[in-house]
């Protein structure tokens, strides 16, 4: 969690994908973007308040999720949106699921 805290606070615009598999993180997805009119705007600091709040809420979105997504979306070196994108597995059809 720490890595992505870090991760998260390097970009200005962009998101940060949380994976599951099995209740557990299995991939971390970084992508980020500038806009060439933000170019020269300098980052921010995070205040240790905002990042131990930001790690609390992706700890409770992501511990909700057993197969899925969790992406955070951050303009301006902010936090804007968290989506959590629930996938089922369905085992034991005739085999191998649907």
């Amino acid at each position: 969690m720490n890595f992505a805290l870090a991760e998260m606070q390097k970009i200005h615009s962009g998101e940060i994908i949380f994976v599951a598999q099995d209740g557990y993180l299995m991939q971390v997805e970084i992508n980020s973007r500038r806009r060439i009119s933000d170019w020269e705007e300098k980052f921010s600091a995070w205040s240790q308040d905002l990042i131990s709040s930001v790690e609390k809420q992706i700890r409770l979105e992501f511990s909700k999720l057993l197969y899925g997504r969790l992406v955070i979306k951050l303009q301006k070196c902010r936090v804007t949106q968290i989506e959590r994108t629930v996938q089922q597995r369905f085992t034991g059809l005739d085999g191998e699921g649907i």
